[in-house]
């Protein structure tokens, strides 16, 4: 098996899976724009993959594209909100956004849901 070179990204496959696995391996690479349509593609075989959603997410924000990664931090949550991960990137887009209070909000939220209950 031939080895990819460091600007290479692999190839997608015919599931969702494969084409999160290209698109983090993109992302790694910091080919974010290849990454994102990675990630297209595999919410397109699976609309509620919570980890495509995240993985859009973070290299939108990658890229500075603040309401486009809240969006689909967004639609990340609508699918799992018991998530301490979504809450806090959503925390860090709506900082970039100048959404001080409901950043506080979303960070407090994923604070809450990473402490042991009692």
């Amino acid at each position: 098996m031939a080895r990819l070179a460091q600007s290479d990204c692999p190839a997608g496959g015919d599931d969702a899976n494969s084409w999160i696995r290209r698109a983090m391996a993109c992302t790694r690479r910091r080919h974010l724009p290849k990454a994102i349509e990675s990630f297209d593609r595999a919410l397109q075989l699976e609309p509620s993959s919570v980890e495509a959603l995240l993985g859009r997410g973070n290299a939108l924000y990658a890229l500075e594209r603040y309401d486009e990664a809240l969006e689909a931090y967004d639609r990340a949550l609508a699918l799992a909100p018991g998530r301490p991960a979504s809450h806090l990137a959503r925390s860090n887009a709506l900082i970039a956004l100048g959404r001080r209070e409901e950043a506080l909000a979303a960070y407090d939220r994923a604070i809450a849901l990473r402490r042991p209950q009692q």
